[in-house]
């Protein structure tokens, strides 16, 4: 697995970015240690509250889709971790067999 920090643009926060060994799952874990995103080829996208704002009665899912997911759905990814915590995720950091539909 390969780990990444990230600092937040919007509060200077630090994040952790986490790449599963195969390349089909990404992570992003919060300052409080819990993972407020999560990218999978085969599961789709969750983009959460930190669990601390979930504990404060403030819901959990941000933006979700629960659907196998490609390289359009990889830039919507990226897009909304950039919204909601201001961290920029380089979109190389997953690699994609096929481009041309966007399933992989």
């Amino acid at each position: 697995m390969d780990t990444k920090e990230l600092s937040s643009t919007h509060d200077g926060r630090p994040y952790q970015l986490q790449v599963s060994a195969d390349g089909g799952t990404v992570w992003l874990n919060g300052p409080d240690g819990s993972a407020v995103g999560r990218f999978s080829k085969r599961f789709g996208i969750d983009v959460h509250r930190s669990g601390t704002e979930q504990v404060q009665g403030l819901g959990e899912c941000l933006f979700c889709t629960h659907e196998p997911a490609g390289l359009k759905e990889w830039s919507l990814f990226v897009a909304a971790l950039r919204e909601h915590y201001g961290v920029e995720v380089c979109k190389e950091v997953l690699v994609f067999d096929d481009e041309v539909d966007g399933n992989a």
